[in-house]
């Protein structure tokens, strides 16, 4: 009979013990595997979200500015050698390397108009891609629409050639409804729609069609800004912003850090709570190893004197503890890694509220119950199959982390004081 057969053998004696070897270790390394899994699938749903929600590029045209000291005056913020944004710069924006990952370009020109007798900030906008961009903007009122009646989403909006959306400031200014007829630089335009009230600077705009404004404005092909929104969980925006910087010589592109900040700061204080209560319970099942085997060994004194007394070396005892227990955290790595990614893609989106797939999105919609959940997650196709390699690692180097001392107990013992058990 070899070490392993020795070994194997031992397994099949001692069962309740192995298995509740495999349990500890199975609840250690699943629990890493379901955390990883989740912290995963919050950072792609979140940064979906927040990519989706607003522009993260702002391109503004190219100037110079300086102060100009003219006797005892300093005047400030003198631009000049301005560049243009035109229609030739968006295809640019799409021929990035990273292309792909732009969402939605949204130009838009402003300009100061007058507006009966009073100034006022004109918009033009592409209003599919203005408001996709930007769901926080909802009307209070539609043209067409009776009080209390449903208003059609903005993204949906199809604005006529002199139509116009107020914003909530500028139509109390105007007194306007929906319907009125506003004078803008002695041209009529109907109020199509009223936004509510944001608390942003939006609220004092008037928004019209873009080449209506342009054309308004005697600047046909031009534009004020150029907002971007990117997808970017696989591409970071700083890549992005250099990428366009590089394409359009004549603008500055600057990308808002406030998306990816939030992102990053959500995820990682999940990301340390959920690694420091990893290490809590990978802890334990280290401590678990420990003691079953410091139990086996225990038990086993006499047949380990036996072995002793009859030739085995002190290594010979130390690999049949250390194959012992690599089996039992192989089975426990494998055990791991199937529980760990079915909590993570099914008690996803109970704990975090966040939905790791269609599967679990459905489960919700039909109310259905936790047991159904568990079991969908048998189903799911998007198994991180990268993870079973470290999830055996993990358990079989807290394995034989926590069996070295038991394993040196048991090789150190002295054979006569093991025999004296008989």
């Amino acid at each position: 009979m070899n070490i392993f057969q020795i070994a194997i053998n031992n397994l099949k004696r001692r069962k309740i013990k192995m298995l509740f070897l495999i349990i500890g270790l199975t609840v250690g390394v699943s629990t890493v595997i379901a955390l990883f899994g989740i912290i995963e699938s919050m950072r792609l749903e979140l940064g979906n979200k927040l990519d989706a929600f607003g522009p993260n590029i702002v391109i503004v045209p190219l100037s110079e500015e300086l102060e100009l000291n003219y006797g005892n005056t300093t005047v400030q913020g003198v631009t000049f050698e301005v560049k243009l944004l035109t229609q030739r710069d968006l295809p640019l924006i799409k021929s990035i390397p990273d292309g792909d990952s732009v969402n939605i370009i949204s130009p838009k020109l402003v300009g100061a108009v007058t507006v009966g007798n009073k100034k006022a900030l004109l918009v033009g906008v592409e209003p599919k891609n203005e408001f996709i961009m930007k769901p926080w903007f909802s009307l209070r009122e539609l043209s067409g629409i009776p009080e209390g009646g449903e208003i059609t989403d903005l993204a949906l909006l199809e604005l006529p050639a002199d139509g116009i959306i107020l914003g909530s400031n500028i139509a109390k200014a105007y007194e306007a409804k929906t319907g009125d007829v506003l004078v803008i630089n002695q041209r009529n335009f109907t109020v199509t729609g009223i936004l509510n009230e944001m608390g942003i600077a939006e609220d004092g705009l008037i928004f019209a069609n873009l080449s209506v404004v342009q054309d308004l404005l005697g600047k046909p092909g031009e534009f004020s800004m150029i907002e971007v929104s990117g997808f970017c969980n696989f591409c970071p925006i700083e890549d992005m912003t250099e990428q366009i910087a590089t394409v359009l010589q004549n603008a500055r592109v600057s990308a808002l850090r406030q998306t990816a900040m939030l992102r990053d700061e959500a995820i990682n204080r999940f990301s340390t709570f959920g690694f420091m209560l990893s290490g809590v319970i990978l802890l334990i099942a280290a401590m678990v190893v420990m003691t079953t085997m410091l139990s086996s060994v225990n038990e086993r004194t006499l047949e380990i004197g036996i072995f002793r007394a009859i030739g085995f070396r002190r290594k010979h005892v130390m690999e049949i503890i250390f194959i012992e227990v690599l089996f039992v955290s192989v089975i426990a790595g494998i055990a791991g890694y199937i529980v760990g990614s079915v909590a993570g893609q099914v008690a996803g989106s109970f704990l975090t509220q966040i939905q790791t797939g269609p599967s679990i999105m459905q489960l919700q919609n039909a109310n259905s119950s936790i047991v159904d959940a568990i079991k969908a997650g048998f189903t799911l196709s998007a198994w991180n199959t990268a993870l079973i390699a470290p999830a055996i690692g993990l358990s079989v180097i807290i394995s034989v982390l926590a069996s070295i001392y038991p394993a040196i107990k048991a090789a150190n013992m002295d054979p006569v004081e093991a025999l004296r058990f008989i």
